[in-house]
């Protein structure tokens, strides 16, 4: 095939696309779906371009959800693709545009790599033109155009030639063709890294049985090496979304799959057709997965090839009829599973049949176990050949288009709207990984397509074989002009946006910090992928985010936010927006709509007494920038994302004590994520500067904590530290709160500033040491552990005397409550006894040694509190200046 055919084939195709979607290619620069992807994805793309060139070691790391890391895992990595867009926005300012023109390029891609690839195992140009017109046309392409990633399918049909002719031919070039079209298809979409990479198991897994001899040792080394290879040049793209599921979980469950699978019945029918009233389908998919009736009629005839290969294959004996049987037999079963739901009468009893899914992977071990027998007769008969035969390429496609189907089905089986058992989804998604990045199932059926289309053109090259008289090519003309036909629909609706710059993104673009934005309402998908789509114009982070996942803090913020009164100045509020770092501006969208509703503008900016400061309305929408500080409390926290944190990771923070108290000694610990960075005394206003190295969260937002401690001397003890008349002095602030099932609920303990309460059902327990430092504390079940009251004695049993333990009860602790534990709370000067008294409240602070009754204690059907010392005492810190910067700050 020369290079002039390839270029006429992928002009063909784009011509082919421009036509089916028009009007998108008369103005590209303006016309998109209405649907959130083309911003979703036009922001990715833009992205990976600029990581490329600024910073490739954060390639992943978005602009969108902050203070997340790792954004674009959330989404497609769309690498490919990006090498395409990101330039032409460069190049135009248009992310619309550059959308648009790298969704058709693509596209047509996809066309030219199946001509190419039907070319070169036919030899027939009309066959190629067939699987080309399937492939590029069919219904499941032309509605996926909204799904953007859906339409990048080049490296499908490459890999699956590739890699068979390299296991045919053992050559290296067909093993780098194969490494190369798989990877650039992988970082493309990682949907058909999974898909492709699980139908290319089977495939060489059906080849492997077909050809028993001539495997050369330095192939299958040369094979190890190139997986070995594959996998290194897909880590620094694959690696991040590992690290995303592993610090937040993100990953689908079987049960995320079920509203988007497929109908069996949407392979043979689509909505809108004379087909649809004879076969009644449920489309709770994401799109019909029917290639035509031509098209199914063209695969179907390549099982001609198959026919003409028995009269040169060896003979066959009775186990190849025995699987024929068996592959009829579950066909038949599966059409009465779904005719009977699942159960055949039979004379006056009722019989359960076997599951689509079962017959369906029945039938697949069918026609591998007949792969096998088909190889073990050629190896017997001396036959060394490795090529594919057509009908070897048949029947090898149709196992790899059977597994995609049942895969397609999802975890449960669904018939023209009734249940069929079980999918083969649900069974492998325990056990195959990469599974649990795959929710719409339904894009399974996008390589039942692939094979539908190649066997398409294998039907199209054997009629075109048995042509004498009738002109090749006026058959051919007849087939694409009945498939072209057979694909028209209604123009696709597009809605026109004139430009995506607005008046406040030109002033966002104007500071020249790196600082975030919120746009409200947030966690509404329009707004929150819009807003991401603007940070490739102003430059700045956006809090909004939307995409396959919505993290749990975007969630809880517009919960917090939207509750807030007045609006984002509620103390809740400010405490949430304060925490993210560095969140500048508040954008409010079409404020000039609001008349009537909450206020805005300068009266929205008074109300949040000083919070917020009204930087005037732009357009339609008013800019507010926040101002965090001061901010006062016991723990104050700051969350920021890795590639902010490896940009600026030196600290420096000013703060103050809020109350001074001789005697009392005070301090400040730094922490990153929990652990650790340094601790202050903070008698005094005090600067603290540190260099935050580490541990890092790549994709959860790290958290930066100052965390308020005091300690009293001897001389700032007065009687109110005093534990009752046990003749103890206790040198903290304490107090113990219990409430019982129908009392609140709750066990809490103070200590300082500090709640150390376990807070879990039963007895819950703090030692202190004499000095005030928490020894242990530890949590009783005693009413639904029978073992809990001896553990609690024992625990109570091991502490020395003079320890100070401070308890509560949560929910209810009497049901096991024995006479061992009494007499151990008893060795701690309390009187107190639950039995008999269900879901009753008891706090106390005792000592270890101290007579029964000189405990503090309370007791009883009602929530009850004891405490010691000042804890109400006002102390704590005020933060008044924080900023995270590229060089250590001068001592």
């Amino acid at each position: 095939m020369k290079l002039r055919a390839h270029l006429g084939a992928y002009l063909a195709c784009l011509a082919l696309i421009a036509l089916w979607t028009w009007p998108l290619a008369h103005d590209p620069a303006h016309l998109v779906p209405d649907n959130t992807d083309p911003r979703l994805f036009s922001w990715v793309m833009i992205s990976v371009f600029r990581n490329l060139l600024a910073r490739p070691y954060l390639l992943l790391h978005g602009s969108g959800f902050y203070p997340y890391g790792l954004s674009l895992t959330f989404a497609e990595p769309l690498v490919t693709p990006a090498l395409v867009a990101g330039p032409l926005f460069w190049w135009t300012g248009n992310p619309y545009l550059a959308y648009n023109v790298t969704l058709l390029l693509f596209w047509a891609a996809s066309g030219w790599a199946m001509y190419a690839v039907t070319y070169w195992i036919t030899r027939r140009h009309g066959a190629a033109a067939v699987a080309m017109l399937i492939f590029t046309l069919a219904p499941p392409r032309i509605e996926y155009a909204v799904e953007f990633q859906m339409e990048i399918m080049f490296g499908l049909p490459l890999s699956v030639y590739a890699l068979v002719r390299y296991l045919e031919a053992q050559r290296l070039r067909y093993l780098v063709a194969f490494l190369v079209a798989f990877w650039f298809q992988a970082i493309a979409v990682w949907y058909f890294a999974v898909i492709l990479g699980m139908g290319l198991v089977v495939l060489a897994l059906s080849y492997c049985l077909r050809r028993w001899s001539g495997w050369r040792p330095a192939a299958l080394l040369a094979a190890g090496a190139g997986g070995v290879a594959l996998s290194v040049a897909l880590a620094p793209v694959a690696w991040p979304f590992f690290v995303t599921r592993k610090e937040l979980g993100l990953e689908r469950s079987a049960g995320d799959a079920l509203g988007r699978a497929a109908d069996a019945l949407t392979y043979l029918t689509t909505q809108g057709t004379w087909l649809a009233n004879l076969v009644r389908i449920n489309f709770a998919s994401e799109t019909t997965l029917f290639p035509g009736l031509l098209a199914l009629g063209l695969a179907a005839l390549a099982t001609a090839w198959i026919l003409a290969d028995r009269r040169a294959a060896p003979p066959r004996g009775w186990p190849e009829k025995l699987l024929s049987t068996t592959m009829a037999l579950s066909l038949v079963i599966a059409v009465l599973t779904v005719g009977g739901h699942g159960r055949l009468r039979i004379g006056s009893a009722w019989t359960r049949l076997p599951s689509v899914t079962t017959c369906g992977v029945g039938l697949l071990a069918c026609l591998l176990l007949r792969d096998a027998l088909a190889g073990w007769r050629r190896w017997r008969a001396g036959l060394r050949d490795r090529r594919l035969t057509p009908g070897e390429w048949t029947l090898t496609l149709s196992s790899m288009g059977l597994f995609a189907f049942l895969l397609s089905l999802g975890p449960i089986v669904w018939v023209g709207g009734r249940q069929a058992g079980q999918g083969l989804y649900l069974w492998l998604h325990p056990y195959v990984l990469p599974l649990r990045a795959v929710r719409g199932t339904t894009r399974f059926g996008l390589l039942v397509l692939m094979v539908v289309a190649l066997l398409a053109g294998l039907g199209a090259a054997w009629l075109l074989s048995r042509l004498s008289r009738t002109p090749r090519w006026l058959v051919t003309a007849v087939v694409v002009g009945a498939l072209a036909l057979d694909y028209v629909t209604p123009p696709p609706d597009y809605q026109r946006i004139e430009t995506y710059a607005r008046p406040v993104d030109a002033v966002l673009r104007a500071d020249p910090d790196d600082v975030a934005v919120l746009e409200w309402p947030l966690n509404s998908p329009g707004v929150d992928v819009d807003a991401k789509l603007r940070t490739v114009g102003h430059g700045q982070r956006v809090v909004n985010g939307f995409a396959g996942f919505v993290p749990n803090l975007q969630r809880e913020l517009s919960g917090v936010l939207a509750d807030a009164a007045p609006p984002f100045a509620s103390p809740a509020a400010r405490t949430a927006l304060a925490r993210i770092y560095p969140l500048r501006y508040l954008v409010v969208r079409d404020s000039a709509e609001r008349a009537g509703h909450p206020p805005v503008g300068q009266a929205l900016a008074d109300l949040s007494g000083g919070f917020l400061r009204f930087r005037g309305t732009h357009g339609n929408d008013d800019l507010y920038e926040i101002v965090p500080l001061p901010e006062r409390g016991v723990v104050l926290e700051r969350v920021a994302s890795y590639d902010l944190l490896v940009s600026r990771p030196h600290l420096r923070a000013a703060l103050r004590p809020l109350r001074a108290q001789a005697g009392v000694e005070q301090w400040v610990s730094l922490t990153l994520n929990g652990s650790p960075v340094t601790r202050t005394a903070l008698d005094g206003p005090t600067v603290l500067s540190a260099t935050l190295s580490g541990p890092l969260r790549q994709a959860e937002p790290n958290v930066i904590a100052f965390e308020f401690e005091y300690r009293r001397s001897a001389a700032a003890l007065g009687p109110a530290h005093r534990v009752g008349a046990t003749g103890v002095t206790v040198p903290v602030d304490a107090v113990v709160r219990s409430g019982g099932q129908p009392y609140g609920d709750t066990a809490s303990i103070r200590v300082g500033m500090g709640d150390v309460a376990p807070n879990q059902r039963g007895y819950n327990l703090v030692a202190l040491e004499p000095s005030g430092a928490i020894r242990d504390r530890a949590a009783f079940d005693t009413f639904g552990d029978p073992t809990a009251s001896g553990a609690l004695a024992t625990w109570v049993r091991a502490l020395a005397a003079g320890t100070i333990v401070l308890g509560a009860v949560k929910d209810e602790a009497s049901a096991q409550l024995d006479a061992e534990a009494v007499g151990a709370l008893a060795t701690l000067g309390i009187r107190g006894d639950l039995r008999g008294r269900r879901r009753e409240s008891h706090a106390f602070i005792g000592v270890k040694g101290a007579p029964p009754g000189s405990a503090l204690e309370e007791l009883g059907p009602r929530p009850v509190e004891v405490r010691v010392g000042e804890p109400g005492a006002a102390f704590g810190l005020d933060l008044v200046e924080f900023q995270l910067e590229a060089t250590a700050p001068a001592r």
